[in-house]
């Protein structure tokens, strides 16, 4: 009775473990290690200070964590902490299958080239840009070093140049940047347009970001353009933010989630079935013959015609 007690006890513990294991197999987030870098900058002294860089760190923290991810957080960075967060970043990312990189704060372009503001620049003329900012291109080497399977970049430093009219360049937001093989790039807002900071807690972009980062089988195409759907709705139209991707593979914040394949075939079942059980339509009735004529009708009738 013993034996029999503790078999059963190890009987339901397996089969308990073989679902766990194929629950875990379904999701992507299991099969994957993630890493992430966020930065924001808000406390601009020369620059203008910003509400919510702060918050939508903060918030991004939250969400990429329930995600999966492992976090780096950097919050009111000057160049040179940016520059070894960058660092750090790419080496670790190294036995990470998926980094993802974001950015919220001052971001300017000069001649095509884009770069994310830290705290503290002094900028005298366009010319200074380079050595004051983090050019954005260094993200995104730095995770081509990596070498690993996928990689991440939003920038949601789109906001107005504050040092344009010292600039010969006079364009506004960032630049568009192509996506190296197995990358996606999302902007706040188109390339050349300008993001909002948002009135509420978060930018109009990392609120719907956060809205729609728990919602499984959602790949990131369909995502961001759920979050684009979101900030033209919020902003009035006024900002529509942009991709690039030049992604091999699916990607998903939540994971996978339930197939929809088989309830597709289980509402097709029965209408198949409902059809082979359906009689046959009844023939229609053959005509009846015409009564034939007796020899004194046949007789009368050859008489009249």
């Amino acid at each position: 009775m013993r034996i029999f007690f503790n078999g059963r006890i190890l009987s339901t513990f397996l089969v308990a473990a073989v679902a766990v294991l194929l629950l875990c197999a379904t999701d992507s987030r299991a099969e994957q290690k993630r890493l992430a870098l966020l930065i924001g900058n808000s406390a601009y002294k020369n620059l203008g200070a910003l509400k919510n860089p702060v918050n939508d760190v903060d918030a991004m923290n939250r969400s990429l964590k329930n995600a999966g991810f492992d976090v780096m957080l950097v919050k009111n960075a000057d160049r040179a902490t940016m520059g070894r967060a960058i660092d750090e970043f790419g080496e670790k990312l190294r036995g990470y299958e998926v980094g993802l990189f974001y950015f919220s704060g001052h971001g300017l372009q000069v001649d095509g080239i884009n770069y994310l503001c830290p705290l503290y620049m002094s900028i005298q003329g366009q010319s200074d840009v380079q050595y004051e900012a983090v050019d954005a291109g260094k993200v995104l080497a730095k995770m081509e070093d990596a070498g690993n399977r996928m990689n991440i970049v939003i920038l949601d430093a789109c906001r107005n140049n504050p040092f344009k009219r010292s600039f010969r360049s006079m364009r506004s937001g960032l630049a568009q940047m192509d996506a190296p093989t197995g990358s996606f790039i999302a902007f706040a807002t188109a390339p050349g347009n300008v993001a909002l900071d948002g009135s509420g807690n978060n930018s109009p972009y990392v609120t719907n970001m956060i809205n729609n980062m728990d919602k499984k089988g959602m790949t990131i195409e369909t995502f961001f353009k759920q979050v684009r759907r979101g900030v033209m709705r919020d902003t009035n139209k006024k900002q529509v933010p942009w991709e690039s991707s030049s992604l091999v593979g699916d990607f998903y914040f939540a994971g996978k989630g339930a197939s929809g394949s088989s309830s597709s075939q289980a509402s097709s079942a029965p209408a198949a079935s409902q059809q082979q059980s359906a009689p046959a339509p009844t023939p229609a009735p053959a005509p009846r013959p015409k009564p034939q004529k007796s020899k004194s009708q046949q007789a009368m009738d050859s008489l009249l015609n």
